[in-house]
């Protein structure tokens, strides 16, 4: 949080600090609160993910219009209209939707995506911790389930 607030202090107009706040909150558990947070930080300039971030606290607190709403908002914010398989995953597990969540997490991986990483010990992939293909992801990326 305090590297957060530096990096704010720096740079009022950069939306990294904003997203961290939020993904903050989210490790908490506190989604509700995240969501200020992502809001602020789509609203600036930002890259699709940030509106994934917010997509998936919307569909987390309960939500669904507005997180189905954000996967619009992401084909708008994607190049060529084509959205990152790890943002789409995102928004259907705030969504509680695991199946697709799991398949959009099998594509990020397929497509090499530099999100993987987060998948070890982030809180929001806790629902799918018990899953076979998720397991199955573990392993694949190397780390221990």
């Amino acid at each position: 949080m305090e590297q957060a607030r530096r990096a704010s202090d720096l740079d009022p107009a950069y939306f990294f600090p904003y997203l961290a706040y939020g993904w903050i909150d989210v490790e908490a558990g506190k989604i509700s609160e995240a969501i200020p947070h992502f809001q602020k930080a789509q609203a600036m300039e930002s890259p699709a993910f940030a509106t994934a971030f917010l997509g998936y606290a919307y569909g987390a607190s309960g939500d669904r219009e507005r997180a189905l709403a954000a996967l619009e908002e992401l084909r708008k914010r994607s190049p060529n209209g084509k959205i990152l398989p790890f943002n789409l995953a995102l928004v259907y597990l705030g969504l509680g939707d695991r199946a697709r969540a799991l398949g959009y997490l099998e594509g990020a991986y397929a497509s090499n995506s530099q999100w993987m990483g987060w998948l070890k010990q982030d809180r929001m992939f806790d629902p799918l911790r018990s899953e076979p293909r998720f397991l199955a992801l573990i392993r694949k990326l190397g780390f221990k389930p």
